[in-house]
């Protein structure tokens, strides 16, 4: 979906510098090199963690080839250890962002909010960032620990409220009844990239159940506005975006007030 996007948006060429955010080794990174001038994949590479051995190995920072097989062109490969929280780069650094299953890991709306934030803060001007994640379809709640479920409440707040850039195609949420019927569980996704098996046979996995919860992905690509970032980071204050959470709560107590009303009056 980010090839799509980034093509369709008219994003890749020789001189074009795209930059992936929670990238660890994903293919996309290495097919990018063939379609722009300068890729540049972040990561907290040098962290000891449950993602160290699939995903972010520190391996990446010294010899990236290791994780590919594939055609790509290594001189137009950077890779840097980085906090997607504080992505050290100027503002309007780059003519796109990707960033594909990762935010969901940043940790809460604070923190996801915060990334997206860098993420637009380092988008050129009329640049193209290409979001995947992951949408809850049944199950209470945003998640478990480390694992942060969207619905389309919190994606909007999160990653459109108050940013000046627009859909550039528009956010679905429905599933068809065909792809709920043919949930796989979480941890049977996951068992072949821990033993090391570079493709999963059931691949992708279009909807996955843990627990209480289903969910699948979703994909956003958004087109920043002609303005630059200190334009934006300007005039922000002065329309700030709303309190999701907040807003949310007073439309439960709201709801709550009125069936107690009417439960009097019966």
């Amino acid at each position: 979906m980010t090839a799509r996007a980034f093509r369709e948006l008219g994003t890749l060429g020789d001189d074009a510098s795209v930059l992936g955010v929670g990238a660890g080794h994903e293919a996309t990174i290495y097919w990018l090199t063939t379609q722009v001038g300068r890729v540049v994949a972040t990561d907290l590479y040098e962290a000891e963690d449950d993602w160290s051995e699939t995903d972010s190995s520190a391996e990446m920072l010294s010899d990236p080839g290791n994780f590919w097989d594939g055609p790509w062109n290594p001189d137009r490969l950077e890779v840097r250890n980085m906090n997607a929280l504080e992505l050290d780069f100027p503002d309007d650094s780059f003519d796109a962002v990707f960033s594909s299953s990762s935010i969901e890991h940043f940790g809460g709306f604070r923190e996801i909010r915060r990334s997206i934030e860098e993420i637009y803060r380092v988008l050129r001007p009329g640049g193209v960032a290409a979001l995947a994640t992951e949408f809850r379809i049944r199950g209470a709640g945003h998640g478990w620990p480390g694992v942060f479920l969207f619905d389309e409440a919190a994606l909007r707040a999160t990653v459109l409220d108050g940013i000046w850039w627009d859909p550039g195609t528009p956010l679905e949420t429905r599933v068809s009844d065909e792809t709920l019927r043919a949930p796989v569980d979480l941890q049977q996704a996951l068992a072949e990239p821990r033993a090391q098996v570079q493709v999963w046979t059931q691949y992708p996995h279009i909807v996955l159940q843990q627990g209480p919860y289903l969910f699948t992905s979703v994909h956003l690509a958004m087109v920043k506005s002609g303005s630059a970032t200190a334009e934006w980071r300007r005039r922000a204050s002065e329309f700030p975006p709303g309190r999701w959470a907040e807003g949310t709560q007073r439309v439960k107590e709201g709801l709550s007030r009125l069936r107690q009303a009417v439960a009097r009056r019966r």
